[in-house]
């Protein structure tokens, strides 16, 4: 599994413009959330820009839900940072 998956499940998201996700695994792989873990996957960062001025909350219960099965395999981090541009 790769990032590739990630960018598939959200693809389809209109309301605001993907502009980069990120692999942050290798820097919490002593984490004690996912020691044990078999997902290669664990920490993720996704950079969005906000076209429409949704609420935080919005963004964030969209892109939860879109990567809901991805979660209750093992993501454990999904850091969302909504830029200014």
């Amino acid at each position: 599994m790769d990032l590739n998956l990630i960018k598939t499940l959200l693809a389809d998201i209109t309301q605001f413009e993907i502009k980069e996700i990120i692999d942050n695994s290798h820097l919490h792989y002593n984490h004690l959330g996912v020691q044990n873990s078999n997902y290669p996957i664990t920490h993720i960062q996704i950079d969005i820009i906000n076209k429409n001025k949704l609420k935080r909350l919005e963004i964030h219960r969209e892109i939860y839900h879109k990567l809901n099965l991805e979660i209750e395999k093992g993501l454990h981090s999904i850091e969302i940072r909504i830029l200014n541009t």
